[in-house]
């Protein structure tokens, strides 16, 4: 578990009005990627229930889970998690830095994050324009579309470099870590 959690409320509203929109970007997908999580909870049941009580499954479910769920159940999520800072980090070399030393490398890290994050973001557009070019399907039979959940890759991941962005700012400008003195869970 990590020292540091989503920027403190005075923090937030010293933020400027581009930050608080991509924080409330990163909360918009984390509803997409739970409502993506409720259905594909909802497909499975139907299609369990289906299978045992009527020996009829619901036709699709495997491709819709893997093509249009999952898909949008992870990539939609990765802002909230990086807003929460709660993404996995390997912090033994940082926590050995000072405070003011510790922001500023976290800082450019989270820019060169974000760049790299920007080129990925950039990639799967093309590709996801590609599929819409060709309205992909499965190879299922009957077919479903798989097309229009390509974008959940760019934009998810879209989301995620602004939030990077976000949070390297938040490192250079000194809002975290929230309590550089003590880590969350550390005893006293």
């Amino acid at each position: 578990m990590s020292d540091f959690t989503a920027p403190p409320t005075a923090a937030a509203r010293r933020d400027p009005f581009p930050l608080r929109l991509v924080d409330g970007i990163a909360k918009a997908f984390a509803l997409l990627a739970a409502l993506a999580l409720v259905l594909l909870a909802l497909n499975v049941l139907v299609d369990v229930i289906g299978r045992a009580a009527f020996n009829k499954p619901f036709t699709g479910t495997l491709e819709f889970t893997e093509n249009w769920w999952m898909p949008t159940l992870t990539l939609m999520a990765f802002a909230f998690t990086e807003y929460r800072q709660e993404h996995i980090k390997v912090t033994i070399l940082l926590d050995t830095l000072p405070v003011g030393m510790r922001r500023v490398v976290e800082g450019v890290f989270g820019a060169v994050a974000t760049i790299l994050l920007l080129v990925l973001a950039w990639h799967g557009l093309s590709e996801a324009l590609e599929a819409a070019e060709y309205r992909q399907t499965t190879a299922s039979s009957p077919p479903v579309a798989v097309w229009p959940f390509k974008f959940a890759a760019p934009v998810g991941v879209l989301a995620l470099a602004l939030q990077m962005a976000a949070t390297s700012y938040r490192y250079l400008a000194g809002h975290l870590p929230r309590d550089a003195g003590q880590a969350e869970g550390e005893a006293v």
